[in-house]
């Protein structure tokens, strides 16, 4: 089960991780030479952001609210759903190789290739907690390395592809690659473990009268409005500062590459201080990191706060939703852990699915070639408020739980 939910991380969240390349291609002029969009489409960022939006299985996550409780059920048939995951994802791919229009793009590479690659994210993901009860936090950070691996393999491989095949012939070797990845990862997916008095219902409003439920239900949201945005526009910051595309690439496979040692390691100190310590540390390094980082680098236009920011941005991206899962189950016990994830799992889902063409409409509008760093101060304000709202969710959560249970250091 963890090799085959490292395998399906390595390419699904590689994808979402590289999107980045795919958000600076589209706003270039050689995606209109190559025929995949038109030449009014370049400067119409929110547009080409719901690519990726839509593409990182957001929109399948958004109905976790109504599957999630059922997973211990239909998780018997994982297999069968994989199957279904990688043919939504070759056939995503492979029509966007012969679209010609922007929304064509929108609903192949990111609907039919989003809703592919959400069912393997979003059924395997909260499964593997059961698979490892004493190393949860380590099992899911060896699961989110993978990720970050795809990440720094498809940010430094695809940008070679456009440049030696072209648009049309790259999305296709994607999608046949699709087909390989994800239906050896159907073949290896297990199912989820049998525990009695599971609840299978969704949660309805009382639940929200519980402050810890609501405030974490509130800190998904935050941080999936949050957590993509230096991966989808870096590429084009680093541009507007001046940078070329392949040192852009490069700073994007950085972000990835530093995730591989940092989800190990964080996975197991997480197991050892306390999933919730954890959880509050990332959101709140992520935080200061922008402000004091990303937000000068716009400012004063500086390349090296953008890579200091871009290495703890790397460290500490894939941090909560790594562990939500397990700090989930902690707080809510094996009975309510799938219904509640499910509400968890949908308002992340809409976070993720909306962010990016927020980001994007806050972004200058004008081609890629005229982009100044200015242009993303808005975006960034965005993102750094948000952040900070999330840590005093999340340190809500830590205190709630410390008054209802007990003060204990780790947890």
């Amino acid at each position: 089960m963890l090799f085959a939910t490292s395998l399906a991380s390595f390419w699904t969240l590689g994808l979402l991780q590289s999107f980045g390349i795919w958000q600076r291609h589209y706003g270039s002029q050689m995606a209109v030479d190559d025929g995949v969009i038109q030449q009014g489409d370049m400067i119409k960022r929110p547009i080409i952001s719901a690519i990726g939006s839509l593409g990182n299985g957001g929109i399948f996550a958004a109905f976790g609210l109504l599957y999630f409780p059922h997973l211990p059920s239909f998780g018997q048939h994982i297999r069968d759903l994989c199957l279904l995951g990688t043919f939504f994802m070759t056939l995503g791919f492979g029509l966007a190789s012969i679209s010609t229009h922007l929304w064509m793009m929108v609903l192949t590479q990111g609907i039919l290739v989003g809703v592919g690659g959400g069912i393997f994210l979003y059924t395997l993901a909260p499964i593997l907690p059961e698979y490892f009860v004493k190393h949860s936090g380590l099992a899911q950070g060896i699961a989110l390395a993978s990720g970050s691996a795809g990440g720094s393999v498809l940010s430094l491989s695809v940008p070679v592809m456009l440049d030696h095949l072209g648009s049309q012939a790259t999305l296709s070797l994607l999608g046949s690659i699709s087909l390989a990845i994800c239906s050896a990862v159907s073949f290896l997916a297990q199912p989820p473990r049998q525990i009695k008095d599971r609840n299978n219902t969704m949660v309805c409003w009382k639940t929200f009268k519980d402050p810890i439920f609501t405030c974490l239900f509130i800190a998904n949201f935050l941080h999936a409005l949050t957590l993509l945005n230096p991966i989808t526009f870096g590429p084009e910051f680093s541009e507007a500062l001046g940078l070329s595309n392949r040192t852009g690439s490069i700073i994007l496979a950085i972000m990835s590459a530093v995730g591989i040692p940092a989800r190990l390691i964080t996975g197991y100190v997480a197991d050892v201080v306390g999933h919730q310590n954890m959880l509050l540390l990332a959101v709140f390094t992520y935080a200061v990191s922008v402000w004091g980082f990303w937000f000068s680098a716009a400012a004063v236009k500086s390349e090296a706060l953008w890579i200091v920011f871009s290495i703890l941005y790397g460290a500490i991206n894939g941090t909560f939703n790594m562990i939500v899962n397990s700090a989930q189950k902690r707080l809510f016990g094996d009975e309510l852990y799938y219904s509640y994830n499910g509400a968890m799992t949908s308002i992340r889902g809409i976070g993720f699915a909306i962010s990016p063409p927020i980001v994007g409409s806050l972004v200058t509008r004008v081609q890629n070639d005229e982009l100044d760093t200015p242009a993303f101060i808005k975006p960034i304000s965005y993102t750094g408020t948000l952040l900070v709202l999330l840590v005093g969710c999340v340190a809500s959560v830590r205190a709630l739980d410390a008054s209802k249970r007990g003060w204990e250091w780790i947890r």
